[in-house]
């Protein structure tokens, strides 16, 4: 940390100090602003200079440590406030949150993540934040967000959604000195990650813009998958998991087996398209069988879509348990997301068909082989599906 109490409790800060300036104040008497227990100034060759706690520090807000690029970072997000005159304070501490964000900018707690931590903890820092009037900006470092393939539950669970960019997610990369948006994220079923990037290199643009880009961008983006490939991929990873008797594809075709299902001979819409609604944990078909079974149930029945969207709503909710916490995106936001994608592709399956200004479900609950499976991804093997930002809603 770069702040610390004096012992007549002022803040002694070592931003902006040389080296030099800083070696001169070791030998004084400073406290931690959290736990009030003793520091001191670590001022090395590797590290920027900062306050530490001594080894049996038991600091909670002390525990993850900090790495030179969390020092680093802190540093250059406070010298682009200052290049911009933009009010600021470091490492303010909030005790009624015993929390102490990296930068605080007015309501905005900027939180610079360079290192693992429980997702437990993570909704827990940003639901107290969030309850005491502050929005929390989580921006993922290098080694987070290192692996651009796939996404880990915890950086999963620092992503943000508007009906504008789809799911984004930021990041700062202080080797390159960057700031970068990655945004209409999607997963596939092997959660591949697919996104687009907007990138401003440090102190090139107003901070304030870019951190509210995402509620004031007019970007448009569209992506094209291959969608029979991405599907017969699908098809045969759980074909072959299943004859190798895979322990969580097991536990999967147990609970399909109890409802009657089974694994490799499901309706079509279980496998389309090919990619995971973003919010689940695990599996999307386990969310897929529940709203199957209201499918089901309510075959042949004609719906207004309001009538539509409350019925499938009311399932979700009955579903939360299947959600990542997404601990930034408000629950009725992840369920409206949920619900319009289940919709779109039950209408693609023509398992919802419009009569009118309603909506006929149609279950086509003919017995299925593995055989039909086969003949449809032959059907579709070169079809392709187009997904867009902003999002637009078919079901109208």
């Amino acid at each position: 940390m770069f702040n610390a109490y004096s012992k007549d409790k002022e803040v002694v800060t070592l931003l902006n100090l040389t080296r030099e300036e800083i070696e001169r104040m070791k030998g004084k008497a400073y406290f931690c602003p959290a736990c009030n227990h003793p520091v001191r100034i670590k001022n090395g060759k590797v590290k920027l200079p900062h306050f530490s706690h001594y080894n049996q520090s038991f600091c909670t807000l002390d525990s993850e440590g900090e790495t030179i690029e969390h020092l680093a970072l802190k540093e250059v997000f406070a010298t682009w406030c200052e290049k911009q005159a933009i009010q600021y304070e470091v490492e303010k501490y909030l005790p009624a949150l015993n929390q102490r964000p990296d930068l605080l900018i007015g309501n905005i707690a900027v939180e610079i993540q360079c290192s693992p931590m429980s997702v437990q903890r993570l909704v827990e820092r940003t639901k107290s934040y969030q309850k005491h009037g502050y929005f929390p900006i989580w921006i993922c470092g290098n080694k987070l967000f290192s692996n651009h393939l796939n996404l880990s539950e915890l950086v999963k669970n620092l992503c943000y959604y508007s009906d504008r960019l789809g799911f984004y997610l930021w990041s700062a990369d202080w080797q390159n000195k960057e700031l970068n948006l990655h945004f209409h994220i999607e997963e596939d079923w092997k959660k591949r990650i697919y996104y687009s990037k907007k990138t401003w290199p440090f102190f090139s643009d107003s901070l304030m813009d870019i951190l509210n880009f995402p509620s004031k961008s007019h970007i448009y983006i569209q992506r094209k998958f291959k969608i029979g490939e991405l599907i017969q991929e699908y098809y045969w990873e759980l074909s072959k998991k299943l004859y190798r008797r895979d322990e969580r594809i097991r536990m999967l075709q147990s609970v399909l087996y109890n409802k009657r299902f089974h694994l490799l001979y499901l309706p079509n819409w279980f496998y389309y398209p090919g990619l995971h609604i973003f919010c689940c944990r695990g599996s999307d078909l386990l969310l897929k069988l529940r709203i199957w079974e209201w499918v089901q149930f309510f075959d042949q029945n004609v719906f207004e879509l309001d009538d539509l969207r409350l019925h499938l709503g009311k399932e979700l909710e009955k579903s939360l348990e299947l959600f990542y916490e997404l601990p930034n995106v408000p629950v009725d936001v992840v369920k409206e997301y949920c619900l319009n994608q289940l919709l779109i592709n039950l209408v693609a399956c023509d398992h919802l068909v419009r009569i009118q200004s309603r909506w006929k479900v149609l279950a086509n609950t003919t017995e299925r082989s593995i055989a039909d499976v086969e003949n449809w991804l032959k059907r579709i093997e070169n079809k392709s599906l187009i997904t867009a930002t902003p999002f637009k809603n078919v079901i109208r």
